[in-house]
């Protein structure tokens, strides 16, 4: 039974720290995979080249066969690649597998006729269709009702069920029962007209830069608001059931292509991430330039001293951190980072799953 939705960006890293999860665990999950904004995504052939590398490195480590949601949120709705609607490129590039592709009000009318022509001539094989919601658009069911009918009855039709996703993005600020009766609100609305298979709650309290929560050289914790919102909406809500998701240990805004490549190491500091009960733990170290990565085996020991540590047979990004805290291995960098985190959340989180 499927009862957690990480959303990652599609970056190798966060694909091998899916490859790399137990089995029991992998089959408990669909991730939802985003495609990440890079330094010249809009020069065709660069765009092109890393469009190629994405799907070797899905079949490397995850076959054809495990079932995954994808969109383009981060690109700009106008792109377009080989005379093609950048989503309709991506979705043809994605042919052998069995995605989930996803619309929105907030997409532009090529996105929304590519998903319904490449469902009509078989390029995708789903017979699902996820609807994806931001805070400024489930604020109120009968608002957008008719937009929704709109923009999206004719794609809508070509499918046999609908996946209403509920994204509540960086949610830190928010509060929690009001969003939590929003999403109940347009749960209601949209449930009573449309054939749904499954409603999604996703979220992060991770900003887009680590230095809006913690100096350097120090160490955090932070609240998920994810999971207060997911209690709140299931306790509160009619007899519908909720489906778990987060940005595991990736803040959703965060792009490296919003910084120059000159200022890369500069503005670098070596950090980890952890996450337990209802709370992110992060320890921060200084600048990678000035203080090198040998540093994080320093705040991997200091990680696994705290009595959340899950110890290194819980998963392997688990193992990763206790073998850093015994210097053993090769210096980590900010990209080596990101698979151990991600692998370590996604366990946890499905072992351990969020109980209103």
């Amino acid at each position: 039974m499927i009862n957690y939705i990480p959303f990652l960006k599609s970056k190798s890293n966060e694909i091998i720290a899916l490859a790399e999860l137990d089995a029991d665990i992998l089959e408990k999950v669909i991730p939802f995979f985003d495609y990440p904004k890079r330094k010249n995504c809009e020069i065709e052939e660069s765009f092109k080249s890393s469009s190629e590398k994405l799907i070797k490195s899905l079949k490397k480590h995850l076959g054809t066969s495990k079932t995954f949601y994808y969109d383009t949120y981060d690109l700009k709705d106008s792109h377009t690649i080989d005379g093609k609607h950048v989503y309709r490129y991506i979705l043809e590039l994605l042919k052998d597998f069995p995605v989930i592709p996803v619309v929105s009000i907030d997409r532009s009318t090529l996105h929304q006729k590519s998903v319904s022509a490449l469902k009509i001539n078989g390029t995708i094989k789903s017979s699902v269709v996820a609807f994806r919601v931001t805070p400024e658009d489930f604020q109120n069911f009968k608002a957008v009702e008719n937009e929704i009918t709109e923009d999206l009855q004719f794609v809508f039709n070509e499918f046999e069920k609908i996946d209403l996703i509920f994204d509540c993005r960086v949610c830190s600020n928010f509060d929690a029962q009001t969003i939590a009766n929003e999403i109940i609100n347009f749960s209601t609305g949209f449930t009573a007209k449309y054939s749904t298979r499954k409603i999604i709650v996703t979220g992060s309290s991770i900003p887009a830069s680590i230095a809006e929560i913690l100096a350097p050289n120090n160490e955090s914790y932070v609240q998920r608001k994810e999971t207060d919102i997911f209690k709140k909406t299931c306790k509160s809500g009619p007899n519908i059931k909720f489906t778990f998701g987060d940005y595991t240990t990736v803040s959703p805004n965060y792009s490296d292509a919003d910084i120059p490549p000159e200022q890369m190491q500069n503005r670098t500091t070596a950090k980890l991430s952890y996450s337990f009960g209802d709370q992110h733990y992060f320890i921060r170290g200084g600048s990678l330039k000035t203080r090198g990565a040998k540093q994080y085996f320093d705040l991997a020991a200091v990680l696994c001293a705290k009595t959340f540590f899950r110890g290194s047979p819980y998963s392997l990004g688990d193992k990763y951190f206790y073998q850093k805290s015994q210097s053993l291995g090769n210096n980590c960098y900010p990209n080596t980072i990101v698979k151990p985190s991600v692998n370590a959340h996604i366990t946890y989180s499905v072992r351990n799953p969020i109980k209103p």
